[in-house]
């Protein structure tokens, strides 16, 4: 199932008239195609839902945990600091629009929010961290590609601050017990992803 399928899919459920639900479709797939967008775009939601698919079966609330992946990164500037607040707000706004359940959205919210510092309270918090994060332990090739795209939505940013902001990041991920939440991501991706982030921070 594509992006625009799944998302028509969920809204219709609570907002029938098909121009709407299109009209939301658009507005969510614009921003995510924005031209200084080389990792955190379109590309990104197909990667988390493609763990999401594999790991569906021990995720509590499915619906609520597709909505938070479509709009984690909603809002995204690399001059800023509140994206997932900012990205949780606009999740809100649009749910709270289509009469979703409010105990779902206050989920949504919450779901959206731990992507931030990569610290979940519950299992699907733990999950929707682990598939934002396994990107880090894929193959040497996949995460240098991952990494080069990373510093394109940074090329505004001086390299000796980039560098110094990098490297910041890289011993954050690294200083961490675990920097996967699951079994299933620990098992799979941590050994991989401390070398894919020893490798890089050589390198800067």
């Amino acid at each position: 199932m594509d992006l625009q399928e799944r998302y028509i899919r969920i809204l219709s459920k609570y907002l029938p008239e098909e121009t709407e639900v299109i009209k939301l479709w658009k507005a969510l797939k614009g921003v995510y195609r924005q031209t200084f967008r080389k990792y955190h775009n379109l590309n990104h939601l197909v990667e988390l839902f493609s763990y999401y698919d594999i790991h569906k079966d021990v995720i509590e609330h499915e619906e609520e945990i597709m909505l938070a992946i479509y709009y984690h990164d909603y809002v995204y500037s690399v001059w800023k600091k509140d994206n997932e607040e900012k990205s949780a707000e606009k999740a809100v706004q649009v749910l709270q629009h289509i009469g979703y359940p409010e105990v779902g959205i206050d989920r949504i919210k919450e779901l959206i929010l731990c992507t931030k510092h990569h610290q979940g309270k519950s299992n699907d918090e733990n999950y929707l961290i682990d598939f934002d994060l396994a990107i880090l332990g894929q193959p040497e090739a996949m995460y240098d590609d991952y990494a080069l795209k990373i510093r394109k939505e940074y090329v505004k940013i001086p390299h000796l601050l980039y560098r110094k902001g990098r490297k910041k990041v890289l011993q954050h991920f690294l200083s961490k017990d675990s920097i996967y939440q699951t079994e299933d991501f620990k098992s799979k991706f941590e050994a991989r992803a401390r070398t894919n982030l020893t490798n890089e921070l050589n390198r800067l």
